[in-house]
C-alpha cells in the first residue's frame, strides 16, 4: 500500500510540472492546426491531382476565376509559343491551348483543333512543322497528330507511354522526327496501293564516350515527394499518406468546432445532446489519434521533402549532382531517360543538335554513334524548364530561348550572346529565371521581323490580341501545379509567396510533431495510471 502511494504522489508530482509544458503542446497543435488545415487540404487534393495528369487531362478551368497575372492578355502566359507559315498570306499559330490559323497581321483567328483532344492539357502543342510535301504535323503533350486536310489524326508511337518533348524534320524536309523524354521516333511515310501508310521507327541513343550519367538532388528529391521514384507503387503510396493526411485535417476542424457546436446544442437542449453527436466527436478522436500517430514519419516525409522543391532549401539542391539511385526509375539502361526536350538538323555541320537537361549533344544523322556532349562553358544557358526558341540561322548560329533569356550562339566558335543587347556572355550561369522570359518567337509576321514572346510581359509589334484566346481556359493540373507551389497566393503574399511552401511546410511539420508529443504522453500517462492500481 505504501508503494502505490508512493507512486501516486510521484505521478501528481510529475504532471505538475509537466502540466504547462503539455498544454502548450496541445496549444500548438490546436490552433495552428486548424490555421494550417485548410492549406493542407489544398495540398493534399491537388498534389494527387499532380500525380494522376493523363487522369484528369480533361478538366479545365475558366481563368476568369483566377488572379490577373493568369489572364491571357497581350500573347502572354504561353498561349502562343510559335508560327508556321501555311503560304503567303495565311499562318498556324500554336501554343500552351492549342492551334489556331490567322493571316500575316495577325488580325483574325480561326479555331483548327479540330481531332484534338477535348481538355486544353491535351492540346499543349510542343512545336508544327510542314514537310515538304504540304502535310502538317504537330506534338501535342501526349500525342503525335498528323493533319488529313479535315482535322488532326493521332499517329501512333509504339511502345511510348512518355509525353512529348518536340517534332522536327530531317534534312530534306520529308521525314518527321518525334522526340519523347527519353526516346527519338522517326516517322516515313510509303505509298502503297495508290494509299499512304506511315512507318514508325523507334531510336535509343548511346551514351557518349566517358560519361557518367547523374542527376540533380532536386530531381531525386521531386521523385521521392511524389513517389514516382518507386513506380506506380510509390505514387499510389503517396495518394494513400495524401489522404490520411486530408482525414487528419477533416477531423481536426471537426474536433475544433465540435465542442462549441455540442454545448451551444446542449444548452437550447436543456442538457441533453444527441447520440449522433457523441458518436461523431469519439469516431473522429479515435481515427484523428491513430492516422496521425501511427503515420507520423510517413506524413514528415511528403512535408519535408516538398519543402526542399521551393525555395530557400531548393537551391543547394539544384546545383547538387549524385549518381542515379539503384533500383529506382532512375536507374535505368538508357542513359537519356527523361532528358530530352528538343531536336533539330544542324545544316552547318550535317548533325542532329539536341537539347537535354545535361546540355546539348551532337548525333549522327541515323542516330547510331555515341552523341557528342558540347561543353557547357560554350553553350547559353536554358532554363530547368526547358527550351523555347530553337531556331538556326542562315549564317549557321543559333538562336536559343527559354526562361533564362534569350541568346545567340555560334556552337563552332563556343560564342554566346545576348540577343537583346548584343553583349556577349562570358559568365555562364544556371538562372532558372531571367529578365526576359522567353516563352516562343514568330517571324511569320507581314514585316517579316522575330517578335519574341514573353511568358509575362507578352509580345510587342502585334495587333490587340482576340477574345477567342482570351477566353482559352486553364487545365486543373496547372491549376493545381499553381495552387501546389503557392504561386497562385502571390497577389495577397507579393514576394513572400515564393516563401509559401516551406512556411507551410514548417507550420505543419510543428502540428504533426505537436500532436504526436500530446498523444504519447496520454498514452504513457494511461499505462502509469494501470500500474499503479496494479
Amino acid at each position: 500500500m505504501f508503494l502505490r502511494s508512493d507512486r501516486l504522489f510521484l505521478n501528481e508530482e510529475c504532471m505538475i510540472k509537466g502540466k504547462k509544458r503539455v498544454l502548450t503542446w496541445k496549444n500548438y497543435h490546436k490552433y495552428v492546426g486548424v490555421i494550417s488545415a485548410v492549406f493542407m487540404l489544398f495540398f493534399c487534393v491537388s498534389g494527387i491531382i499532380l500525380n494522376h495528369r493523363k487522369l484528369f487531362a480533361d478538366c479545365q478551368i475558366s481563368r476568369a476565376w483566377l488572379p490577373g497575372s493568369y489572364h491571357f492578355q497581350n500573347y502572354n502566359n504561353g498561349i502562343l509559343k510559335g508560327t508556321v507559315a501555311l503560304d503567303d498570306s495565311l499562318v498556324l499559330a500554336y501554343g500552351c491551348a492549342g492551334i489556331w490559323l490567322t493571316n500575316k497581321d495577325f488580325s483574325d483567328f480561326k479555331d483548327f483543333n479540330t481531332g484534338l483532344p477535348r481538355g486544353v492539357d491535351g492540346r499543349n502543342i510542343k512545336n508544327v512543322v510542314k514537310t515538304g510535301e504540304g502535310t502538317l504535323w504537330c506534338a501535342a503533350l501526349y500525342n503525335l497528330y498528323r493533319h488529313d486536310g479535315s482535322g488532326w489524326v493521332k499517329q501512333d508511337l509504339p511502345d511510348n507511354e512518355e509525353r512529348l518533348s518536340d517534332v522536327a524534320l530531317d534534312k530534306k524536309g520529308r521525314q518527321v522526327l518525334a522526340l519523347t523524354r527519353s526516346s527519338v521516333y522517326t516517322v516515313s511515310s510509303l505509298n502503297l496501293n495508290d494509299s499512304t501508310v506511315y512507318k514508325v521507327e523507334r531510336h535509343q541513343l548511346q551514351s557518349p564516350e566517358n560519361y557518367t550519367p547523374k542527376v540533380t538532388l532536386f530531381k531525386t528529391v521531386w521523385l521521392l515527394h511524389s513517389g514516382e521514384l518507386f513506380g506506380i507503387v510509390g505514387k499510389l503510396a503517396v495518394d494513400f499518406v495524401a489522404v490520411v493526411m486530408a482525414v487528419l485535417c477533416l477531423t481536426g476542424i471537426l474536433l475544433f468546432v465540435f465542442p462549441y457546436v455540442m454545448r451551444r446544442h446542449k444548452q437550447l437542449m436543456r442538457g441533453k445532446i444527441r447520440k449522433w453527436e457523441g458518436t461523431a466527436m469519439k469516431w473522429s478522436q479515435q481515427w484523428h489519434n491513430r492516422l496521425g500517430y501511427y503515420l507520423l514519419a510517413l506524413s514528415l516525409l511528403v512535408v519535408v521533402t516538398g519543402m526542399c522543391l521551393r525555395p530557400p532549401l531548393m537551391i543547394p539542391l539544384v546545383l547538387t549532382k549524385s549518381s542515379p539511385l539503384p533500383g529506382t526509375v532512375q536507374d535505368q539502361e538508357n542513359v537519356w531517360s527523361d532528358k530530352l526536350r528538343a531536336i533539330r538538323w544542324d545544316k552547318a555541320e550535317n548533325v542532329w543538335l539536341i537539347s537535354t537537361s545535361d546540355g546539348f549533344i551532337r548525333v549522327d544523322e541515323q542516330f547510331r554513334l555515341p552523341p557528342v556532349l558540347l561543353p557547357s562553358e560554350k553553350s547559353p544557358t536554358v532554363s530547368p524548364m526547358g527550351i523555347t526558341v530553337f531556331k538556326q540561322e542562315n549564317n549557321g548560329e543559333w538562336l536559343v530561348g527559354s526562361f533564362s533569356g534569350m541568346y545567340r550562339w555560334s556552337p563552332a566558335s563556343g560564342d554566346v550572346a545576348d540577343y537583346f543587347s548584343g553583349r556577349p556572355v562570358e559568365k555562364r550561369k544556371a538562372r532558372p529565371v531571367a529578365a526576359n522570359m522567353v516563352s516562343g518567337y514568330t517571324d511569320d509576321v507581314g514585316t517579316g521581323k522575330l517578335i519574341t514572346f514573353d511568358y509575362v510581359k507578352g509580345a510587342t509589334g502585334l495587333p490587340i490580341m482576340p477574345q477567342l484566346l482570351k477566353e482559352q481556359p486553364m487545365s486543373l493540373w496547372n491549376f493545381a501545379l499553381e495552387l501546389h507551389v503557392g504561386r497562385c497566393y502571390s497577389p495577397f503574399l507579393g514576394p513572400f509567396s515564393e516563401l509559401f511552401v516551406f512556411l507551410s511546410g514548417l507550420l505543419i511539420t510543428l502540428v504533426l510533431l505537436s500532436g504526436y508529443i500530446v498523444y504519447s504522453r496520454r498514452k504513457k500517462k494511461r499505462g502509469n495510471n494501470r500500474d499503479m492500481y496494479q
